[in-house]
């Protein structure tokens, strides 16, 4: 059972000096092989209080990898999940070349991972209770592995980025000074990341994922103010693809939520956690 009043609280489950500390929230090093490359983060996971069918959150960075959301992490891991925080594939340390198809497929595959047997007795986890969660970037590698995967409780997408809005005309500028900040990544330069994303544009595009995504849990989180990813770019076309759908709302859980905020979601931090977990506990029907 999910605990909501931990959100920004310390649990008041308490040792007594000779209890077993197995017992205690903690963390450990990922350490992960996704396409031959081995993939390093950290696994996070909740104390006693929570002995098992705990959900798993697996959340994804966006571009370059720079901004950390670990206010949203440990905020879930207090509350009663298994959090993941892999770094992409050419992101601060780990192996291989970034692309953005490359962490699409990171993503795909740690979802797997997190339900094999070995890790969901390891961490306690139900299989059936896996979230996928990105910021920027990081939204568009939850939507399109998310998109995959049928067994997919639920896909959360802040300030979400899709590349495929900004290929060509007057926008299209605006990629490339993105991309810029790719140089700190270990890829084979800007222009392979350029030439991915048009490579696969047809696969890649927000609104033409609605098909595969109008039966799965889905929330939306978009800053008014965000000049990386404008919410009329990026997050309606999607939106509103989702709500003319057959499957929009039949059964499932789709949420927009817009705060007056910029791309970082600062001065929203709270609010977004907020709705994040209550997405997480109604997904699971475990609202407390």
């Amino acid at each position: 059972m999910l605990n909501l009043n931990y959100l920004f609280e310390d649990s008041d489950v308490s040792f007594d000096g000779t209890a077993d500390t197995k017992g205690l929230s903690d963390y450990t090093t990922l350490d992960f092989v996704s396409g031959e490359s081995h993939i390093y983060g950290e696994i996070m996971w909740p104390g006693k209080e929570f002995p098992s069918e705990r959900p798993c959150v697996i959340m994804l960075h966006g571009f370059p990898g720079s901004a950390r959301n670990d206010d949203i992490s440990h905020a879930l891991c207090r509350i009663g999940c298994v959090v993941i925080v892999p770094h992409h594939r050419g992101a601060w340390g780990s192996g291989g070349k970034y692309l953005i198809t490359n962490c699409i497929e990171d993503a795909k595959n740690l979802a797997q991972f997190a339900r094999t047997d070995n890790f969901v007795q390891k961490y306690k986890i139900n299989p059936d209770k896996i979230f996928l969660l990105g910021h920027s970037m990081g939204a568009n590698s939850a939507l399109n592995a998310g998109k995959q995967l049928d067994w997919l409780r639920g896909i959360i997408m802040l300030a979400p980025y899709d590349p495929t809005r900004y290929l060509s005309g007057e926008k299209e500028v605006f990629f490339h000074s993105l991309l810029q900040e790719g140089k700190i990544l270990n890829s084979d330069g800007i222009d392979s990341i350029y030439e991915d994303v048009v490579k696969n544009a047809e696969n890649l595009s927000f609104p033409k994922a609605v098909s595969k995504i109008e039966g799965k849990n889905l929330l939306l989180i978009a800053a008014d103010y965000d000049s990386v990813a404008p919410k009329e770019d990026m997050v309606y076309p999607l939106w509103n693809a989702l709500q003319k759908s057959n499957g929009f709302n039949k059964n499932k859980i789709h949420r927009l939520v817009e705060f007056p905020t910029e791309h970082g979601l600062l001065g929203r931090r709270i609010s977004s956690i907020r709705e994040i977990a209550s997405f997480i506990a109604a997904c699971v029907g475990d609202e407390k």
